[in-house]
Order: structure tokens, then C-alpha cells, then sequence
């Protein structure tokens, strides 16, 4: 969908450089001329700069081919954009120097936008899914207290699981949390946990009320 909204292809295709660094990413499309003028056009909002301009209507009805692949000069990428590398062969044959530099700019500034926005989205993602432990509610009684909790046991949440795209889409555009819940019963008296209950996979978001995301089966566990 970010791809899409770009202005790339449908075909566009991507790869996760290292596990380790989930955000980091090359690009793999061949851009003809009209797949060029249209992510062109989209990113400078429809109207392009001279050089652009002029470069395009150059192009328009030629064999041009503008190729980003994965980089193979740069195994371990020093910025987000260096997985991808762009190549255009015989762009002399239709465009001046200045014009070349002027496509390849602006779509490096597309391969940059691309990768900048998965690597921040990743950053998101990770740190919505890192447990911190935080209390998120207590309820007192004369006697007890209800604490609420996250807890670091696992969520279950994997690319196959149909909720997939709401919970990253909440995380992404919402700053939604996404992990398991802990509640426990304590007892003021003795400063001892009478019962404790864990529910798992809470997607939690922010200003909503906690009415939203507790789980008062878990509740009516804990304090039966």
C-alpha cells in the first residue's frame, strides 16, 4: 500500500536485507517509460521540475528501461536507501547529462522516501511490540487492589494471522501497544498477590478507555 500510494508499480517487489534490521530494504522494479512518468509525476504532486519534465517527454515512446535492484556493491548498507542500487543503460541515447542526473536524482529521492518510511515504520513496530512492564490500571478497594500490568510473556501474532493488518496499521497511524496483559489481586493487608491472570495478544491504543482492551473474563477469574 505504501508502494501504491508512491506512485510505483504494482509489480514493484522488496527484500528484507538482514533479519536483524527489519526496516532495511531493496527495491526491485524495471521502470518503462510510462511506469516512470507516473511515479515521477506523483512524487513532485503533478507538476514536474523543467529537467524532469523535459526528460520525460524525451522518453515518452522509447525503449527506455530504468532498472533498481538490489545493491551488490553494498552488502552491509551504512544508510536505509543503500540496499537498492538504480541503473540505466543507454539513457545517453535519448537524454542529456543533465537530464539523466536529474531522473536518477529524483528517483533515488523515491528509493530514499520508500526506505526512510519501512525503516521508521520497523522502529515503530519493534518498540510497540517490546514489553516495558508499565502499570496501565489499578482499581483500589478497602481491602484489595487490582493491578494491571504488561507482562513480556510471548504474543502470538504471525504473517499469517488475519489480524495482522489491523494491529500494524493501528500501530503504524494510531500508536497502539501490542502485547500481554497481567492482572493480579492484591491484598493491602499483607502485601500478598491472591491471584494473578493473563490475557494475551491486547492490542491497546491510545486516548481509547481501558473498557476497550480488558478482558473481564480474565477479571472474573482473578477476583472469584
Amino acid at each position: 500500500n505504501l508502494l501504491l500510494a508512491q506512485g510505483w508499480p504494482e509489480e514493484t517487489d522488496v527484500d528484507q536485507r538482514n533479519p536483524k534490521y527489519p526496516g532495511w530494504i531493496s527495491i526491485y522494479v524495471l521502470l518503462d517509460a510510462p511506469r516512470l512518468a507516473t511515479l515521477l509525476i506523483n512524487r513532485h504532486g503533478g507538476v514536474l521540475p523543467p529537467l524532469l519534465a523535459s526528460a520525460i517527454q524525451r522518453l515518452t515512446g522509447t525503449g527506455a528501461e530504468l532498472v533498481l535492484s538490489g545493491s551488490q556493491w553494498q552488502s552491509l548498507p551504512v544508510l536505509p536507501a543503500d540496499g537498492t542500487q538504480v541503473s540505466f543503460p543507454y539513457a545517453g541515447e535519448w537524454l542529456t547529462e543533465d537530464e539523466i542526473r536529474a531522473v536518477l536524482d529524483a528517483v533515488h529521492d523515491a528509493v530514499r522516501s520508500i526506505c526512510y518510511q519501512v525503516a521508521e515504520d520497523a522502529r515503530r513496530i519493534r518498540a510497540a511490540l517490546t514489553t516495558t512492564g508499565q502499570t496501565l490500571l489499578t482499581r483500589q478497594t478497602r481491602r484489595f487492589r487490582l493491578v494491571v500490568k504488561e507482562s513480556d510473556h510471548p504474543c502470538w501474532l504471525d504473517e499469517d494471522d488475519e489480524n495482522l493488518p489491523v494491529v500494524l496499521d493501528a500501530i503504524v497511524n494510531r500508536g497502539a501497544r501490542f502485547s500481554s496483559v497481567e492482572m493480579y489481586l492484591v491484598s493491602d493487608c499483607i502485601e500478598h498477590i491472591l491471584s494473578s491472570g493473563l490475557a494475551c495478544d491486547v492490542l491497546r491504543i491510545p486516548d481509547e478507555p481501558p473498557r476497550r482492551w480488558f478482558d473481564r473474563g480474565v477479571l472474573r477469574e482473578v477476583v472469584r
